[in-house]
């Protein structure tokens, strides 16, 4: 009778213990899954913000069709990284900096204001104007920039 109850209560504790190690293990996993998120995101947008600076820098012929496309893509694309700044996800293989949870309204405001710009910037595009799209683009790559000094590890 008393290997039975030992065995029962064995079996309890190990139960609970793999189940907490499970949940951890789960947990964990949605972490780095979050930190690939937004990662992708940002290697996705930076890829075509690339494009869009060669344009830029003349060192792509102004083809206003392409720059339409790139522009409304990296549009689309700065929408996405932002859910993946999930709690927990300051640890991790990540190059944000703990300020982004410490001064979260900062952080939310220049997100906010990169959706934005991105969004004139296709519409600069759209117009077929070298002149605005340049200052349109440059308007976006400031805002970048300015998260980027104060949100990321270099």
């Amino acid at each position: 009778m008393r290997t039975a109850i030992r065995f029962i209560l064995m079996s309890a504790l190990l139960g609970s213990s793999l189940g907490v190690a499970l949940g951890s293990w789960a947990q964990d996993r949605k972490i780095e899954q979050s930190i690939k998120h937004r990662k992708a995101g940002f290697t996705l947008m930076s890829a075509y913000f690339s494009r869009l600076l060669q344009t830029y820098d003349s060192d792509r012929p102004f083809n206003a069709k392409q720059v339409v496309a790139d522009a409304k893509t990296v549009e689309y694309l700065s929408r996405l990284p932002w859910e993946g700044f999930a709690p927990g996800t300051d640890h991790g293989e990540t190059r944000a900096k703990p300020d982004i949870w410490l001064d979260e309204e900062r952080f939310k405001k220049l997100s906010a204001d990169l959706e934005a710009k991105t969004t004139l910037m296709t519409k600069a595009a759209e117009t077929g104007d070298l002149k605005k799209f340049k200052v349109s683009f440059e308007q976006t790559r400031n805002t970048c920039n300015a998260c980027h000094k104060e949100f990321r590890k270099d």
